[in-house]
């Protein structure tokens, strides 16, 4: 029986399919328990099956990188790449969450209207105070962190890196500034 080493090799440099086959039959265990250990549950199902319909497709792609002078047996350099794959799966999923249409079409409810009338009224309030406000390190702050074009809220690290200042400095100004419009608009909200 040949080891691993030597039917990677024969796949490397001599194209040999036996070999591949050989590879792919000692270790689709190693492939099947990391899919299956990374995406188990029901929801997972459709990457999953994905992921298993790649797993010849996979193992080559491991082979023809894999690097015994590394230090790493070929299972656990296949299992490493088996996990890899089934994480950028799953952060692809929670980045590209589809949303169902019925989600996209449905009206809007009477109570949604008076809430984003509601919150837009606040929010012109707090335009207006911190347009009053005397410190413009203050201004500054609420202007950086949430008057960006992405509709994002700027990173505290930015805020404090533009100012000059600590990013605990800048969180205790714009903190300050809530709690004085807190009070300030108690009556209101």
């Amino acid at each position: 029986m040949q080891t691993d080493q030597e039917l990677i090799n024969k796949v490397k440099q001599d194209q040999d399919d036996q070999s591949l086959i050989e590879i792919i039959n000692r270790h689709s265990g190693v492939y099947h328990s990391m899919v299956d250990k990374f995406l188990s549950g029901d929801s997972n199902n459709a990457e999953r099956n994905t992921l298993l319909q790649d797993k010849e497709f996979t193992i080559y792609n491991s082979v023809m990188k894999y690097d015994s002078s590394r230090g790493a047996k070929f299972p656990t350099y296949l299992a490493n790449e088996a996990k890899w794959k089934c994480l950028n799966t799953l952060t692809k999923k929670k980045k590209f969450r589809e949303c169902p249409i019925d989600e996209v079409t449905k009206e809007p409810h009477e109570d949604d209207y008076l809430e984003v009338n509601q919150k837009s009224e606040v929010f012109s309030l707090f335009i207006n105070f911190v347009e009053q406000e005397k410190d413009p390190r203050m201004k500054k702050i609420i202007d950086i962190r949430y008057n960006s074009c992405s509709n994002k809220v700027t990173p505290w690290r930015k805020v404090a890196n533009s100012l000059g200042m600590s990013i605990q400095g800048v969180i205790n100004i714009h903190n300050r500034c809530l709690s004085k419009f807190k009070k300030q608009s108690e009556d209101y909200v």
